[in-house]
């Protein structure tokens, strides 16, 4: 019972916190004085370039042909997946996602689900490497920067295969039916080199839209700064497991806001704000529906 009910503990304890300790003079403060135009001008273009890449990795992990008709329908449904996991708690979206792609493709679920978890183990990897490199990136040359970054490339696109590997050795039973899925995923390097790239353009995009929004709310924040605070708040978030992160990540983000020097009524007005990628995520999700909706409708009557 009590492993149920606590992240929904840890979500009413991280809302009362946020209601009690936020200053919510200088939350409306930002509200009201929040750059949506900049925020626009940023937003849509870094996170049309987000769906993007997310919808190419999906369709390189989960096998999908890389012909001009699916790829348009894959990006499309996984924009869709997207909208819906944003609009919704416990991850609605991706079992969205591996619905399409077993209409799509009829592949089994049992490898889409294999595919899934691969996308997640890229995550995990690249949000551990986004940590460090905003760490590097804080004091630390361009040079340094760079072979951090193909280092970290190349081990997301590795390591599946040495997954892969590892499922079939020979380990304790639990191990072994953890790592079941992945001892028949068969992704070719390409695939996985594609997965590797989108992964980590994935999360330099979410850095970028973290850092238009703290800047339309009033915070300036470099973009080294701004990647550890991605890290950060996303592991935490993580591991609460709370739905949406809903009063986790404000509370985890105005911390790290203030323990990187911010005023803390100004850390109060961006973590709140950082709320508004939402409607924007759901928006280009939708979108993507009309354009979809819109292509049927011409070639059904074309």
């Amino acid at each position: 019972m009590y492993r149920r009910i606590w992240p929904f503990l840890i979500c009413l304890a991280a809302c009362g916190w946020a209601i009690m300790s936020f200053d919510w003079r200088m939350v409306g403060v930002a509200f009201l004085r929040f750059d949506v135009g900049y925020f626009l001008l940023v937003g849509l273009p870094v996170g049309l370039m987000v769906f993007v890449v997310r919808s190419l990795r999906w369709a390189a992990v989960a096998g999908m042909p890389f012909t001009p008709g699916i790829l348009w329908q894959t990006h499309v449904q996984t924009a869709l997946a997207i909208a819906t996991a944003a609009a919704t708690p416990l991850q609605a979206g991706e079992a969205l996602k591996l619905k399409f792609a077993h209409d799509t493709t009829g592949a089994d679920y049992a490898s889409l689900g294999a595919a899934f978890a691969v996308e997640r183990l890229a995550d995990i990897a690249v949000v551990f490497g986004l940590g460090a490199l905003g760490f590097v990136l804080r004091g630390s040359s361009g040079t340094s920067l760079l072979l951090a970054t193909l280092m970290l490339v190349f081990g997301v696109a590795m390591a599946p295969l040495a997954l892969r590997r590892l499922a079939r050795a020979p380990l304790p039973a639990r191990f072994r039916e953890a790592l079941a899925p992945l001892a028949h995923y068969r992704p070719t390097l390409a695939r996985m080199l594609i997965l590797g790239v989108c992964t980590v353009a994935k999360w330099i995009g979410v850095v970028l839209l973290w850092q238009a929004t703290f800047a339309a709310a009033g915070v300036s924040l470099g973009i080294g700064d701004c990647a550890v605070t991605v890290a950060l708040v996303t592991l935490s978030v993580t591991l609460s497991l709370v739905p949406g992160g809903i009063g986790v990540a404000e509370v985890s983000t105005r911390a790290i806001l203030v323990w990187l020097g911010i005023e803390p009524g100004l850390a109060d007005g961006a973590a709140v704000m950082l709320r508004l990628l939402m409607p924007l995520i759901i928006g280009i999700g939708l979108l993507h529906g009309i354009a979809w909706l819109f292509r049927e409708k011409v070639e059904k009557h074309g």
